[in-house]
């Protein structure tokens, strides 16, 4: 039942309009024939194994929203099952059916199960390895060693942020094995064991992506690069793109505040009971922030999404045990704590309503408010990215104005301008004139909102000089 809501959650509307991301990827990469898929890079921050995976999508069902978008909601369901089979590790039958049921309604995991990206392919992976390395460290099995590999290999193919996974989890283990020498060592694996695992990751990993390594280098080392790394989200707009979409799941601070000190109370469990397993989940994600500033990538939240399961499992404990103290206040009755469940389960599918309501970015319907609005002489002009955005997918004859020149350009023609932009966070830092004169010169007469963080479409309008 919890998997076929987490279907139904993750396909219900999949064919809603693409947002910026998924525009810039259809157009560089899906479209593309699979053999140069396979052997080009494909620019910033690549999903390899998910280009080739939507670009056989689209070959097979036509180019759409929902076709390219298939592959990440299918590994997103895949990826409910592969968190109950990893929670009955650590919890009973019924914590594990609780923590899965509220992955299943997760705004965020839905949210990128609806992303066609490579997000959900790599959270199914990650699971599946870490799965496979708590199982060598119990005991130490030569086709569970491979079989890690070849999945930790996987995961980095999916998103560079999986190039930690295996590093990370090998140095939990063999910290876990010089802590404590004496225990169990004639099943648990030797160190040279993990090391060889690693290396055997490695090996397949450099396998994967031998075909794009000297246009990933390139790109590192060139001025496209070079521009990127300035145009990165620093650690403040971190802060602020993990807080903007923590409050969009929680709809408001207090839920979001009460969700912190329950995932405390958990994590503290945890880390009580299953320390290894909680190092091998939270180590990667530590590593992945300065192994991604080395190759300067920009650090957004999203790379960080095997922290999203992390929370979910200590969440889960932490609910339980306040649960059972509450219970254990109240009077008794079998009902009670599958009705707590079920109450929490309904209360954190809430925020779904919002997401369902509202376009990830809305391009097409900024467009069309602003052919609403505009007078039949006025001039209608996308500005920045979103310029770039219209004239390669939504709308190529729509004038587009790059930089301020350009607008100071469509100005000078003297007539009533209509300006659309977004993501001005980025424009901020990119274009700081042009947004400066947005601002100062022109009235923002529209916002349409929207469930990527900070892409929301804003229209701005300067009316004509006077006596034109």
């Amino acid at each position: 039942m919890i998997l076929a809501v987490a279907a139904f959650l993750r396909f219900y509307k999949l064919d809603s309009p693409l947002w910026l991301d998924e525009v810039v990827a259809l157009v560089n990469s899906y479209r593309e024939p699979f053999w140069k898929i396979f052997t080009r890079f494909p620019g910033h921050f690549p999903h390899p194994f998910y280009e080739q995976l939507a670009h056989s999508s689209l070959a097979l069902f036509g180019e759409s929203a929902f076709s390219i978008r298939l592959p990440a909601a299918l590994f997103g369901v895949a990826g409910i099952f592969m968190f109950y089979k990893f929670s009955r590790r650590f919890f009973d039958e019924g914590e594990a059916l609780f923590g899965t049921a509220l992955l299943a309604v997760s705004y965020h995991h839905i949210y990128f199960s609806q992303d066609a990206r490579g997000y959900t392919i790599y959270l199914f992976l990650a699971l599946a390895a870490t799965d496979i390395f708590l199982g060598v460290l119990q005991k130490m099995r030569w086709q569970s060693m491979l079989a890690y590999s070849v999945i930790a290999a996987l995961a980095a193919y999916s998103q560079p942020a999986g190039l930690a996974l295996a590093p990370g989890q090998i140095a939990v283990g063999l910290a876990m094995i010089y802590a404590t020498p004496s225990v169990d060592v004639d099943h648990r694996p030797k160190p040279l064991h993990l090391v060889g695992m690693l290396a055997l990751t490695a090996f397949f990993t450099l396998l994967l992506y031998a075909p794009i390594i000297d246009g990933s280098l390139s790109y590192i080392k060139g001025p496209v690069q070079a521009e990127t790394v300035t145009q990165s989200a620093r650690a403040f707009d971190l802060m602020v793109e993990v807080s903007s979409g923590l409050k969009s799941a929680f709809s408001n601070w207090p839920l979001l505040v009460g969700g912190g000190l329950v995932c405390t109370i958990g994590g503290l469990d945890f880390l009580r009971r299953s320390p290894v397993a909680l190092a091998a989940l939270v180590v990667p994600v530590i590593i992945s922030l300065p192994a991604l500033g080395m190759i300067g990538a920009a650090a957004h939240a999203r790379y960080f999404l095997l922290a999203l399961i992390t929370a979910y499992l200590v969440g889960t404990r932490g609910f339980v045990l306040l649960g059972r103290s509450l219970a254990s206040r109240l009077p008794k009755s079998t009902l009670l704590k599958p009705a707590m469940a079920v109450g929490l389960v309904v209360l954190a599918a809430v925020p779904l309503r919002a997401y369902y309501s509202t376009p990830k970015q809305d391009f097409q319907g900024a467009l069309q408010q602003v052919r609403l609005m505009a007078a039949p002489s006025d001039r209608i002009i996308a500005a920045g990215m979103a310029a770039h955005i219209y004239r390669i997918y939504y709308a190529p004859d729509l004038l587009g104005a790059k930089n301020l020149s350009d607008l100071l350009r469509e100005e000078a023609s003297g007539q009533a301008l209509w300006v659309i932009i977004t993501f001005e966070r980025v424009e901020a830092r990119q274009r700081p004139d042009l947004l400066a004169h947005l601002r100062r010169s022109y009235q923002l007469r529209y916002v349409l909102p929207a469930s990527t963080g900070d892409g929301e479409m804003r229209i701005y309008y300067r009316a004509a000089p006077a006596g034109t």
